[in-house]
């Protein structure tokens, strides 16, 4: 995400002088960052102002950090720091893949037999959905999407395979479809991907001797773990307006494939196999059966923003995107819990017209959960979801599977609501499956933030390849 992080610093004199709470920001922030942009000289400031922007926005967009002394920010200087116009939406810059490539990519679409779409986070960003969609139409080809690219078309169109990678493809998961067409696929084409380990099974699919394609705006990542076939470096949605100009001029299109008769037949069979879980009446509650109740309540202007760990591999194979576009939030970049509720704040105020259902875990609510005051405060109307199995159960149950105990991963049995209410909130529990559909209702129609403590399974694992199973010596999470 584009974000200007405006970071105040101790003034130019005290510098090395290990002042009160003095910190190197520039060390600090690096990791996390495109830049780290220091205003030293008051004479910098729009110069280096634009630079922040400028950097933000193009190429694969992220963050920026703008530091500025405290010194420096009590100066007055001559200049215009505003953006400059390109450089306030992004994609700022819409690189085209080159005419060579385009041609090359229709005429190896036209031609392979079992051809799969991987779209990635970068077609979401370029806002690429009606070209995802022509393409897959046009080529009679399957579209899998990794976990950020999910929304990058409707898991209404007959085309959608689904999220693909080993946090959706164990049991009970959809990504097992995804999986299963990207392992059989004689050409892949990768729109807007990093190709991460999660996505591509810890770098198992696509195979050794697929023809791969990959289009992305950031030159780095085309070839980072895969040989690549056809690299094209540019904007996923006007390379493929270019793309299906060409392919429409030249007659390019693909209608012997059945794709969609046989991706119905497999989601047919992965409903029926989820069934029973999804509409368990059991207590604790199975989390199948209340990412079902939220899926009820779906539609195309809902935003869900999951935390961390378990509860995104169950949105992600579950829950079915209404509408193409951006549906779903989630930590992909470091993967961190805790992330979830701040998010879900800041994404309601940046767009009141969504419906945002924030989920998260005990152990990821556990690291945020004051931030209830700041969403009560400021009259945030946002439904919290907290999925509570007393445990850190994704650390619990690797742990059982590698070491054959576990150390440390529970917690007290809390009733979060209780929380809820005391930080102004509205709030209840529920233990009981039947509650789930009418409790969900009125935490929509609450004027604030209101949180459902929801009392799951400490048993039930997340949809991950593997996690019916003893772990593998030197696996790592």
């Amino acid at each position: 995400m584009p974000v200007i992080a405006l970071v105040q610093d101790h003034p130019l004199k005290l510098k090395d002088r290990h002042a009160s709470s003095a910190l190197d920001h520039v060390a600090a922030l690096q990791p996390f960052v495109k830049a780290v942009i220091r205003i030293d000289y008051p004479e910098q400031t729009a110069e280096l102002t634009r630079r922040a922007f400028r950097l933000a926005t193009t190429g694969r967009p992220g963050p920026v950090g703008l530091i500025c002394p405290t010194d420096v920010m009590a100066a007055q200087t001559e200049g215009d720091p505003r953006a400059d116009m390109p450089y306030i939406r992004y994609p700022a810059n819409r690189v085209r893949a080159s005419v060579e490539a385009i041609a090359r990519a229709a005429a190896l679409l036209a031609n392979a037999e079992r051809p799969l779409i991987v779209s990635g986070g970068g077609a979401i960003i370029s806002g690429a959905t009606n070209e995802v969609a022509e393409l897959a139409e046009r080529f009679s080809a399957p579209v899998a999407t990794t976990m950020t690219g999910k929304g990058a078309i409707a898991d209404s169109h007959p085309l959608s395979a689904g999220v693909l990678g080993s946090s959706t493809g164990g049991k009970l998961g959809r990504g097992k479809i995804a999986n299963q067409l990207l392992g059989e696929a004689d050409l892949v084409f990768i729109l807007g991907s990093r190709t991460g380990q999660i996505c591509y099974s810890d770098w198992s699919l696509p195979k050794p001797g697929v023809t791969v394609m990959h289009l992305d705006i950031d030159p780095e990542e085309i070839g980072r773990n895969f040989a690549t076939d056809l690299p094209m470096v540019g904007d996923v949605r006007d390379s493929l307006r270019d793309l299906l100009g060409y392919a429409k001029e030249h007659g390019l299109k693909t209608e012997s494939r059945d794709n969609g008769g046989r991706l119905a037949a497999m989601h047919a069979d992965w409903r029926l196999e989820l069934e029973p879980a999804a509409r368990a009446g059991q207590t604790p509650i199975r989390p199948e059966r209340v990412f079902d109740a939220i899926d009820r309540v779906l539609d195309d202007k809902s935003l869900l923003v999951t935390d961390a760990s378990y509860v995104t591999g169950w949105a992600m194979s579950q829950l079915s995107v209404p509408a193409s576009g951006r549906f779903i939030l989630s930590p992909r970049g470091t993967g961190g819990i805790g992330w979830s509720l701040p998010a879900g704040i800041g994404a309601k105020l940046g767009d009141p017209s969504r419906t945002v259902i924030c989920v998260t875990g005990d152990g990821g609510f556990g690291y945020v959960m004051n931030e209830l005051e700041t969403a009560a405060r400021n009259a945030v109307d946002l439904l919290v979801v907290v999925f509570n199995n007393s445990a850190l159960a994704f650390q619990r149950h690797w742990e059982e599977l590698a070491m054959g105990e576990y150390l440390h991963c529970d917690f007290l049995d809390v009733d979060y609501s209780e929380v809820a209410r005391a930080l102004k909130c509205g709030g209840e529990n529920v233990t009981d499956p039947k509650d789930l559909e009418e409790a969900i209702a009125r935490g929509l129609a609450y004027a604030g933030p209101y949180l459902l403590n929801v009392v799951v399974d400490p048993e039930a694992a997340a949809p991950i390849v593997g996690f019916d199973k003893p772990v593998p010596a030197g696996a790592s999470h």
